[in-house]
């Protein structure tokens, strides 16, 4: 899936100030719109905000505040079909959609977040494809 026919945006959770400025360039270079977050208490604001704007959660593991464990856990109470990603340069973490370890090369990140939009494209289809035979 091209990023640039994709219409939502991608939330990005990362108490770095250089990882964010990093990964929202490469995403925006890349035709995502990219929502930005701070931490993860930040980052569940965002995404009650912007619940329906969002197609993707990336975000770190651990954060001040509220980690990103504690946030996927939060937003997929909200929206259990969200794909999260983690990145983390000392953990792995996952809620289905994986983790890229830090530093990570730009077309890891790329392959995992198109990875993860393009599964829950799928995902959706084949739910739409079942209630249009259930009618």
């Amino acid at each position: 899936m091209r990023p640039d026919t994709h219409p939502r945006a991608i939330l990005l959770v990362d108490d770095d100030p250089s990882i964010r400025k990093l990964v929202k360039k490469l995403l925006e270079e890349t035709g995502y719109t990219v929502i930005v977050a701070i931490d993860g208490e930040q980052g569940l604001a965002c995404f009650l905000q912007n619940q329906t704007a969002i197609a993707l959660v990336l975000t770190d593991v651990l954060m001040p505040r509220m980690d990103g464990p504690a946030l996927a856990d939060r937003i997929l109470e909200l929206d259990r079909t969200l794909p999260i990603v983690f990145m983390s340069g000392t953990q792995s973490a996952d809620r289905g959609y994986g983790w890229v370890p830090k530093p990570f090369r730009t077309s890891d990140l790329l392959e995992k977040v198109g990875a993860a939009l393009q599964s829950r494209a799928l995902a959706g289809r084949t739910r739409q494809t079942q209630s249009t035979s259930l009618s």
